[in-house]
């Protein structure tokens, strides 16, 4: 099986399982789906890094995934003594590994081991977050629809036409051209899509403020991509792992969702769109 089959039959089984999981429309399979992928996403980010020649603690990272199932399916305050209660125990036993390790492990590795929560459990946490809401399907094929859009025609356009580079010293294959094509299909997608969801399916979301989203988190998606990038070429890394044949690993796929997310949620918060 060549490479371009294996990226079609695995986008098409990712493709799948999103659209079963919308459909089914329970926050039990959420918090399920969702803390499968902070799982993952430790697993790629400490894989990396231990190529690089670090050592992250690998336990502290997979209990803050934890935390994702009790979000929207408890109260708020509950959650937050969880955290309080919880974060002080991994700190202490962040450090007695390092005592016991006898310096093996060292505080860089610590730093690495709290950025890696940052940037999987964290940011994935988001997802579920909208998820839990009302129209929470809604907005999180919105996400995707911002990242996949802009991805596809920045690769398309840049690929084509691209001349003038948009960040050469972490990914020297993007271009401005085809980040601004990238854009613009954000948000007609994203425009056309909310266009439908207003005609038949009851919501009554403001086609001008969605075309406004679609410039937003089109350009957050992308910082998310070269942030991606920044942490594998740091590692010399070409993917984070090869969990997605044809793809690379689930971080490779998911980097513009995962800061888009958080940002989405937050501005849907402010706007009193939740």
């Amino acid at each position: 099986m060549n490479n371009a089959v294996k990226r079609v039959a695995t986008a098409l089984i990712m493709m799948t399982v999103v659209i079963g999981g919308l459909v089914l429309n329970s926050q039990i399979i959420y918090s399920i789906f969702t803390t499968l992928l902070a799982v993952i996403g430790v697993y790629e980010c400490n894989r990396v890094f231990k190529a690089k020649g670090h050592h992250p603690i690998p336990l502290v990272g997979y209990l803050s995934c934890l935390i994702i199932p009790l979000l929207g399916n408890v109260p708020t305050d509950w959650v937050l003594n969880v955290v309080l209660v919880a974060l002080p125990c991994l700190i202490l036993y962040t450090f007695a590994y390092i005592i016991f390790k006898k310096l093996e492990v060292t505080v860089i590795d610590v730093a690495i081991t709290f950025l890696t929560i940052l940037y999987s459990p964290f940011m994935f946490a988001f997802i579920k977050l909208l998820l839990a809401q009302a129209n929470g399907r809604i907005f999180f094929l919105l996400a995707i629809t911002y990242a996949s859009a802009t991805d596809t025609f920045a690769y398309e356009i840049g690929s084509r036409f691209g001349k003038h580079k948009l960040c050469p010293t972490v990914s020297p294959k993007k271009s401005i051209e085809g980040s601004v094509a990238g854009i613009i299909a954000s948000v007609v997608i994203s425009v056309l899509i909310c266009y439908i969801t207003n005609t038949y399916f009851g919501t009554n979301f403001n086609l001008l403020l969605m075309g406004v989203m679609g410039v937003v988190f089109s350009v957050v998606g992308q910082f998310g991509d070269l942030a991606a990038s920044s942490i594998k070429r740091y590692c010399g890394e070409k993917d984070f792992s090869q969990i997605l044949p044809g793809h690379g690993g689930l971080l490779d796929r998911v980097d513009s969702v995962l800061f888009i997310a958080p940002f989405l949620y937050i501005f849907l918060y402010l706007t009193k769109l939740l």
